[in-house]
């Protein structure tokens, strides 16, 4: 038993090591950085010894704000008749533009894509109700993967190759998520921009939803943001604290701004409620629809919750763990329940009797979300949950991105090849 023992914490004693001797080498040479994400400003930092090796600036920092680069071509951002881009020297240069004129929209990958947009003489705000079309196909959390959405719509039709609509009457919706940890948002954004026009020119429809991510940037919170955003929002709006400049980069004063205020969070398509994080029994028990969601959503993109409030709606929309874009109740896996239990918080699953109860209130039979990483379009509840948020493929043609068909009624699992098997 003794022998046992010694034996147990040997080797509790050299894991210990282990991961110690780890976290010392990975900081030496990576660096720590104890930052204020809201004004830029390091607590205390230490650059890591890689820093000698690139153009980050070497040694500790106390109380100093942190160095953000611009990275490649990026852009446009447009203000009125101004338009800032970045090249590809990452350099920021802002023209005169005239509005009725098409802009060229560089992409910041490898094989150098681009496209132009022609911009909304004015911004209408969508419907949240529709009928179910003969042809659906939804997509999620593409996070600044141009790659990935790009041969997505090409292989499956929605797009030639020339960007042009080839999809008909049918729906291409865009369930939330489209910003942050990727290289292309700013030229997502303006892809899905460009392709709204397209789609109503052919009698189909573009929805984009509003996922926290969305939500996030139009408040400025920028925790997930590649630092060149950053950068780009700090030159643009002459502002050095990250969360009021890159409040104004998505405010009513840009382009982007403006259009993405027109974009729901929950759209009924049919049978189908598309939603990026979920519902849960909390939200029909305040008798929300769906148009009430969208109300209240709207009514806070671009500024914060004010915890003093004692609107117990709004709070359930916006701030709460069961907001309909963080909610996370109808996918409740261990890695869920161990990241709300690490932030002290408990995550409750929503049962199948709970979510045959919000079905019936909102007249759907099913609910779409993202949000919550699954390894494949999946379904969930006996079919009544279907799960598209995945880890798309970072390049052209791959078979890891996924999305959701419905056609003729029936769903399918489709992906960046084209291929599609029936769910």
């Amino acid at each position: 038993m003794k022998k046992h023992k010694k034996k147990l914490l040997k080797i509790i004693k050299w894991s210990a090591l282990a991961i110690f001797g780890y976290w010392f080498l990975s900081t030496l040479i990576l660096g720590h950085t104890d930052l204020n994400s809201k004004t830029g400003i390091q607590n205390f930092g230490w650059s890591g010894l890689d820093a000698l090796f690139s153009d980050q600036e070497f040694g500790f920092f106390i109380d100093e704000p942190l160095k953000t680069n611009l990275q490649g071509a990026d852009g446009p951002y447009i203000f009125n008749d101004i338009k800032f881009w970045v090249n590809e020297k990452s350099e920021l240069e802002s023209k005169k533009i005239e509005r009725i004129k098409s802009i060229e929209v560089n992409v910041n990958n490898e094989t150098k894509d681009k496209f132009k947009i022609k911009l909304k003489s004015s911004y209408q705000q969508e419907k949240d109700n529709y009928e179910l079309p003969t042809k659906l196909i939804a997509i999620s959390d593409i996070e600044g993967n141009f790659n990935a959405l790009h041969s997505f719509l090409i292989n499956n039709k929605i797009i030639d190759k020339d960007y042009n609509w080839i999809f008909g009457k049918g729906h291409l919706v865009l369930n939330g998520d489209f910003f942050d940890r990727g290289e292309n948002v700013t030229q997502v954004l303006w892809f899905i921009y460009s392709l709204e026009k397209k789609a109503e020119e052919k009698n189909g429809k573009v929805h984009f939803i509003n996922g926290n991510h969305e939500i996030m940037n139009l408040y400025g919170d920028v925790s997930y943001s590649l630092y060149k955003y950053i950068e780009v929002a700090k030159q643009i709006s002459k502002k050095e604290n990250w969360y009021q400049a890159s409040k104004f980069l998505y405010s009513e004063k840009s382009e982007l701004g403006e259009w993405l205020r027109t974009k729901n969070v929950i759209e009924k398509i049919g049978a189908y409620i598309f939603v990026h994080g979920g519902l849960n029994k909390k939200i029909i028990d305040a008798d929300l629809s769906v148009t009430a969601i969208n109300n209240i959503a709207k009514k806070y993109y671009g500024k914060r919750y004010d915890q003093e409030s004692n609107e117990v709606k709004e709070k359930l929309i916006v701030q709460s763990q069961s907001s309909p874009y963080w909610d996370r109740s109808l996918a409740t896996g261990m890695l869920n329940k161990t990241v709300f239990f690490l932030n002290g918080a408990s995550l409750k699953k929503t049962t199948e009797p709970e979510l045959d109860n919000i079905l019936e209130f909102y007249g759907a039979k099913k609910i779409v979300i993202g949000h919550s990483v699954v390894d494949e379009v999946s379904t969930d509840y006996n079919g009544k949950v279907i799960k598209i948020d995945i880890k798309h493929g970072k390049k052209k043609n791959s078979s890891k991105t996924q999305g959701l068909l419905i056609e003729n009624g029936i769903e399918y699992k489709v992906n960046g090849l084209g291929d599609k098997v029936e769910l």
